[in-house]
């Protein structure tokens, strides 16, 4: 209820009185007992050590799909989830084409472990460590191994021919629909592009880890912030910004705010709490050495390059209309404030020169 009521609050522009990370913690508290009680309910068995028997057995009638017999020929009648175009595309990845049943049998074997591991981890940062380790990870090591599973998954929709609506008597003119609007070509080069920033080493350190760690460093964010502890590493040295990041967040009106509107004034009060939070020069050492690896410089590098930018640009219009009828709208100047937060150096450099020399020293090593 205090929660309702703090929410309400907001939402009518009211002044937080210091509540807004109290407001963020029970909004993430709620969020953890919504996942945890579907997990134990629809997911685990009863006592947590396995998958419950619904779950099990979609596995045992899925895997066939995901595991085939390895033969020359193909039956729609055996491939009936995927269809034979599809198996023809991974067939083709060479010692790859194993790749997807290696995942299905890491995720069905681990899965309950990884699950009670969450499930009974004590902060955010080992939520999210157990996240990267699980599901990021594997994935990301099996897409550096064998990036052309990319074009094997997008060619797999473009040509669906399986039987799983006939299935499922599900209407299927709403996947072709889809499947029509998307840009193909722009989205394999943004999966491409990514791929490319997040794999390999740099500077001796294994990309993938390094970019899990990234991603983990939030969640000591959220547990230093609801400890209340006041350091470099916690929400709370950015109290009015963050204040001021809630507050907007919660007043849009999408009846009278334009999508554009709702972009930009966003993005300005996101870019402030993102100053304070990463070029403060009391704090910008401290959180500069927490992420910004060499492989984070080399990540931001690949995916923000002008040719990326020109693609993202390109499937955002290009599937605009899967949501809405209006006309595209024009979100250049939010799209520049937030790639100007991506170049660390140049957004902080009036307050910290930190990110400028780490950037030189992974140019001095070929990093």
């Amino acid at each position: 209820k205090q929660w309702y009521q703090r929410r309400v609050a907001i939402t009518a522009g009211g002044d937080l009185e210091g509540n807004a990370f109290e407001v963020l913690e029970q909004s993430m508290a709620m969020g953890m007992e919504w996942v945890t009680s579907f997990i134990k309910e629809n997911v685990l068995s009863e006592d947590s050590t396995s998958f419950n028997p619904m779950v099990n057995g979609m596995l045992v009638m899925v895997e066939p799909q995901i595991c085939p017999v390895q033969s020359n020929q193909c039956s729609s009648g055996e491939n009936w989830l995927f269809g034979c175009k599809c198996v023809k595309e991974f067939r083709a990845l060479g010692d790859c084409k194993a790749k997807p049943c290696q995942l299905f049998r890491h995720y069905r074997e681990s899965g309950p472990a990884a699950l009670n591991s969450f499930l009974n981890s004590e902060s955010y940062e080992e939520r999210y460590q157990i996240i990267m380790k699980y599901v990021f990870d594997p994935i990301s090591r099996a897409l550096c191994e064998c990036p052309g599973m990319i074009g094997a998954s997008t060619n797999c929709a473009r040509n669906y021919d399986g039987t799983l609506f006939t299935f499922t008597r599900m209407d299927r003119a709403q996947f072709d629909s889809v499947v029509e609007e998307i840009d193909w070509k722009a989205l394999k080069t943004i999966l491409h592009g990514w791929v490319k920033g997040g794999c390999g080493e740099k500077n001796g350190k294994d990309c993938v880890a390094e970019l899990s760690d990234m991603f983990s460093i939030s969640g000591r964010w959220l547990d230093n912030t609801f400890r209340g502890e006041d350091s470099c590493q916690s929400l709370i040295r950015l109290e009015e910004e963050f204040t001021v990041y809630m507050e907007t967040a919660f007043s849009f009106n999408m009846t009278t705010d334009t999508v554009k509107s709702v972009a930009n004034k966003f993005m300005d009060v996101y870019s402030d709490m993102q100053r304070k939070s990463l070029c403060d020069p009391s704090c910008a050492a401290e959180v500069m050495d927490s992420f910004y690896s060499c492989c984070v410089k080399h990540s931001l590098e690949v995916t923000l390059s002008k040719p990326m930018r020109k693609n993202y640009q390109k499937l955002f219009r290009n599937m605009w209309g899967l949501f809405s009828e209006e006309k595209v709208p024009n979100l250049n100047s939010a799209v520049n404030k937030y790639l100007a937060m991506m170049d660390l150096d140049g957004f902080c450099k009036d307050q910290t020169n930190v990110y400028g020399e780490r950037n030189e020293e992974c140019e001095s090593l070929g990093a």
